[in-house]
């Protein structure tokens, strides 16, 4: 679903997809587990849309969907608390040793 206003459809998506995934590895910011599949690859607002409202490459990192979707529109200190608790729960997806 596209936002009013937001720019990132298209090749210009795309681009700028890639030039994320480049810069930070091809591999979800929040689990570190690397992309196999770019079409696995969702791009994120890091601050929220709702609360910086920018599409500049700055404000982007690439997700996998399911931390995509947990983040949902939480702060990053906000989903960093449960991602620790994700972490305590299911210690072999986020590779923390028991």
């Amino acid at each position: 679903m596209r936002r009013k206003g937001d720019w990132l459809h298209g090749k210009t998506r795309r681009a700028i997809r890639d030039y994320v995934g480049q810069r930070d590895g091809w591999q979800c910011h929040y689990c570190r587990r690397p992309f196999e599949d770019v079409s696995a690859v969702t791009l994120d607002h890091y601050i929220p849309w709702s609360v910086w409202p920018t599409s500049k490459p700055r404000n982007l990192v690439l997700a996998c969907d399911p931390c995509n979707q947990a983040k949902a529109d939480a702060l990053p200190v906000v989903f960093a608390s449960l991602l620790l608790h994700l972490a305590a729960v299911d210690p072999d997806r986020f590779g923390v040793a028991a």
